[in-house]
């Protein structure tokens, strides 16, 4: 958790996962010219608050610095990223409703990082009241999320 991940579809292995994903979120970003991207597990909307959240991928505006600077490495600019994301469940029941938890509030941040920098979701999978599972390919740029509800949808 809190961590981001470059790579390229020729690289073992073409693709990246996580696992456990609930109010946390996950952004794919892939060049579909080159095969290369990078995935980001984020845990928190805002600021960074303790040395143990201090994770290069902790907050929304870290792990897309961390993802976009990963892909300049290898010569990847904004222009053709196709932007994808998940996650943001309200894992808790008995969550107040009228308030976003922190989820909602992780999605909402992660979508003003990505205007900051003009960018947005080409597709996303977010909300609901369950974790998920994800695999994002390099070959094909597709996101295949499982939730521990049993449904499944690409992306």
């Amino acid at each position: 958790m809190g961590e981001a991940f470059v790579s390229a579809a020729a690289e073992s292995p073409a693709g990246l996962e996580i696992v456990g994903l609930g109010s946390c979120i996950a952004l794919f970003l892939h060049d579909p010219r080159t095969g290369c991207g990078g995935l980001a597990h984020i845990l928190l909307p805002g600021a960074v608050v303790s040395s143990a959240q201090r994770a290069e991928a902790a907050t929304p505006s870290r792990a897309l610095e961390s993802l976009l600077d990963g892909l300049r490495r290898r010569r990847i600019g904004r222009e053709h990223l196709v932007v994808k994301m998940a996650g943001g469940s309200r894992m808790f029941s008995g969550a107040a409703r009228r308030r976003p938890g922190p989820g909602e509030r992780n999605v909402q941040a992660m979508l003003e990082a990505l205007a900051a920098v003009s960018l947005k979701p080409a597709a996303m999978d977010v909300g609901g009241a369950a974790g998920r599972t994800l695999r994002a390919d390099l070959t094909d740029g597709s996101l295949t999320i499982s939730s521990l509800r049993g449904e499944s949808v690409r992306l």
